[in-house]
């Protein structure tokens, strides 16, 4: 920490590129596990595994539905404790991912029983503690962003870098999940080529998760909340930020398009357009071709909220257009899926918005909960990989889907609308929310600069 004239300590600190890039490889990082686990988990279960896809919407609800108990409790122990060299939410990355990864390695090596059942109790039981520490590492992972620095400038460029290698990371796995899915497997998609594939993203993961905590160093500190906030308080504190639930909001419908897409996309590849062997590079091009605009858009100067609509309006769009292309105009696919990536840079704009909209409570109401929020944004991006897929599931099975089968022309369309339809509606519905965010760049600053003297007194009162 730097001090100013007068000696206080400063947090307002001006972040290098270089920090931001070490910070932004823990997003990277979470996409070899999350992304991998939302593109290909429910395709490994129907067509590898076996299970039925309604019992695979059920596994993945079944998760959400205890994430929505695990993760504010994680969060709200990440805000009470801090470690004294690391800080509150560094230690839970490095003591918290290399057990991520042994469970995450077991996802996906499901045992050859006979039994259906043991199967689905496996698959249950795995996916469900893959989810609870993915939390126990990430929603520190997220809060650690507004303890870095109280430089709004800085925190803008760190979440638009931030959000640029949720892409980054989230093409580089699809690009290769395919191809070293075959070639581990000795040539086709098996259980051993998921299995390896598994853990070659495993090891990435990890390693990036560690360049993060290694560069990273926590400079504010909210005061510590000494006891568990009870269930009424913590639904006090976020539904009583209109600011946060706009964000939030506005996430999940993002996040619902999204992630919800890919979890069924690469039925639509193989089964709709027959583009098995181009499946990753059909997978990568709206991810390859969001990370720009991502980190780019942002800076425009123009309101934040106008540029997110625009997206919200621009990818269902293209979505919408992407129903109606016939499956064997692959050119036209691609063309459509530029469009959809291009158009999805308003989720690192979002998700710049959080740290503003925690320092406005802070300063309304003298609480700081940033685990607490970032648990939700958490949970929100599980609930959308569940719901979206499951929900594309759903409609799936109804119409008739069958794994490794040739697929009747309503199945197709089935999955047709279950991977463009459904996401188009979501991303258009994320358009109400974000209508009632209320802060501006004027009212950021002067909250920056508020807790920036509170900090500074209270850190000097110390010594």
């Amino acid at each position: 920490m730097n001090q100013n004239e007068t000696g206080r300590i400063s947090t307002d600190i001006k972040l290098g590129f270089g920090k931001q890039l070490g910070f932004s490889m823990g997003e990277m990082g979470g996409q070899f596990f999350f992304a991998f686990w939302g593109s290909y988990l429910s395709v490994f279960y129907t067509d590898i595994v076996g299970l039925a896809p309604f019992v695979v919407s059920i596994i993945f609800m079944a998760a959400r539905v205890w994430d929505a108990i695990n993760d504010p409790i994680m969060g709200n122990i990440a805000d009470r404790h801090r470690h004294k060299k690391y800080g509150r939410y560094r230690p839970w990355i490095l003591f918290g991912a290399p057990v991520l990864g042994i469970v995450s390695i077991l996802v996906w090596h499901v045992p050859n029983a006979s039994s259906t059942e043991l199967k689905i109790i496996y698959c249950t039981v795995t996916y469900i503690l893959a989810g609870m520490l993915y939390t126990l590492v990430n929603v520190p992972y997220m809060s650690l962003q507004s303890t870095l620095t109280t430089n709004n400038k800085s925190r803008g460029d760190l979440a638009n870098l931030k959000g640029a290698f949720t892409f980054v990371g989230s093409a580089a796995m699809n690009l290769f999940t395919m191809t070293l899915i075959t070639k581990l497997g000795g040539g086709e998609a098996n259980a051993k080529g998921y299995f390896l594939t598994g853990v070659v993203f495993t090891i990435v993961g990890l390693i990036l998760f560690f360049i993060t905590f290694a560069t990273t160093k926590e400079v504010y500190f909210a005061e510590p909340q000494e006891t568990k906030a009870t269930f009424k308080e913590l639904v006090s504190y976020i539904f009583g930020n209109r600011a946060v639930l706009a964000i939030m909001f506005s996430l999940l419908c993002s996040m619902l398009c999204t992630f919800g897409r890919l979890g069924v996309a690469v039925y639509y590849y193989m089964y709709c357009c027959q583009a098995y062997a181009i499946v990753g590079v059909l997978m990568v091009v709206p991810t390859a071709c969001a990370i720009i605009p991502t980190y780019v858009v942002p800076k425009i100067p123009i309101a934040r909220k106008p540029l997110i609509i625009i997206a919200f309006i621009g990818r269902a769009a293209a979505l919408f257009a992407l129903y109606l292309i016939d499956f064997t105009n692959i050119t036209a696919i691609i063309v459509c899926l530029v469009f959809v990536g291009v158009f999805n840079y308003e989720t690192g704009m979002l998700s710049g918005l959080i740290a503003p909209a925690i320092d406005d409570c802070e300063v309304r109401k003298g609480i700081r909960l940033d685990g607490t929020i970032y648990a939700m944004v958490n949970l929100f991006a599980k609930l959308a990989t569940a719901v979206g897929g499951s929900v594309g599931l759903a409609i799936m099975g109804a119409m008739g889907y069958v794994a490794n089968a040739e697929q009747t022309s309503r199945a197709l369309t089935g999955i047709n609308i279950a991977t463009n339809i459904l996401p188009a509606i979501f991303c258009a519905a994320g358009v109400i929310p974000i209508l009632f965010y209320n802060l501006n760049n004027e009212k950021m600053e002067e909250n920056s600069r508020i807790l920036a003297e509170r900090h500074a007194v209270s850190e000097n009162s110390q010594q």
